[in-house]
């Protein structure tokens, strides 16, 4: 993988049908933090029923799911916006601490085998991080991909997710856009199932806890009171709009019914994505280490735009 492939597609796509401008746009999407309200998306993951069973068997869910959603989420921004070599460090060193994530499912999930690192999960869980941002662009940011542009933004991130293929070639990471939807659907209408586990933890982001990690102790405990009376409604927020980027077929699995009114409450919640999306500046807008990362893209940019095009005698001195 080439150093900084993922800042360089923009500016390397020669299809007249890709705006640089919007994929530059999307890879700032890709460090918001306006796409925690889709959080609920990557509960597509433990659909997968040895996925549930794996993480059940932790009890970290249980502990505080919240925690392992930070886990998760800075985990990915090292993996979308550290360098190259950040990036290799954090696959290997997930890749080393995941061999010891195999056995037996307990409780209902029993006599479920699992294994992290089998690359039918493996892959399962690094398409289903990248679906999460590729399907909620729009209704961050109010701009329409064209299809070219999909599949230019599917490209930025598997560059991105790179490091964390496996060596055989059923841990490799779909070749393109196309190939890609292929394998979601499949998965989502073949492979995945409803199970307790994903039922209840979707549920249950009504009742989200306040992460432990991250949060001082005595701030945790001055916002614990104030999150107890927003947490029902900001868990709903999070359900329905999870619910509506969803493959169909997966969100009927987690045992949420969308019924109509949930249709305009997701058009104010995404008309209030979009507004955020126009007028935050980016310091609130992007996570910190995108952010510093986006400024440092930007400034490589400004350098670059005051090079010459060619180092030859130009004409009028031939």
């Amino acid at each position: 993988m080439a150093t900084h492939a993922t800042e360089r597609t923009a500016e390397e796509s020669t299809d007249p049908r890709v705006r640089p401008e919007v994929l530059r746009e999307f890879r700032k999407h890709s460090g918001s933090i306006l796409a925690g309200v889709f959080a609920g998306a990557a509960f597509d993951q433990v659909a997968l029923v040895p996925v549930a069973a794996a993480v059940d068997r932790t009890g970290r869910f249980e502990q505080n799911f919240a925690d392992r959603g930070v886990r998760s989420g800075v985990s990915a921004m090292i993996a979308l916006w550290g360098d190259s070599d950040d990036r290799r460090a954090e696959a290997e060193w997930l890749k080393l601490r995941h061999r010891d994530v195999r056995g037996s499912g307990s409780a209902a999930f029993g006599e479920v085998e699992y294994s992290a690192l089998n690359p039918f999960t493996w892959k399962w869980i690094a398409v289903s991080g990248i679906f999460v941002v590729l399907d909620t662009f729009t209704y961050c940011t109010g701009t329409e991909l064209r299809p070219e542009e999909e599949a230019a933004a599917y490209q930025q991130l598997r560059a991105a997710f790179a490091d964390l293929e496996l060596p055989s070639a059923a841990g490799k990471l779909p070749a393109d856009l196309v190939d890609a939807r292929d394998y979601y659907d499949q998965m989502a209408t073949q492979e995945l199932a409803e199970n307790p586990f994903l039922v209840q933890k979707f549920a249950d982001l009504t009742q989200l806890p306040l992460p432990t990690l991250g949060l001082p102790p005595l701030l945790r405990r001055a916002l614990t009171l104030m999150w107890l009376v927003i947490r029902p409604a900001a868990g709903h927020v999070i359900q329905v709009c999870s619910s509506k980027a969803m493959h169909p077929a997966v969100q009927r699995l987690t045992g949420f019914e969308l019924e109509q009114r949930h249709d305009m409450e997701f058009a104010l919640y995404v008309r209030l994505l979009q507004l955020a999306w126009r007028v935050l500046p980016d310091r609130l807008l992007m996570q910190p280490l995108a952010y510093n990362r986006f400024q440092y893209e930007k400034l490589v940019a400004a350098c670059r735009s005051y090079g010459l095009e060619s180092f030859a005698v130009p004409a009028d001195r031939r």
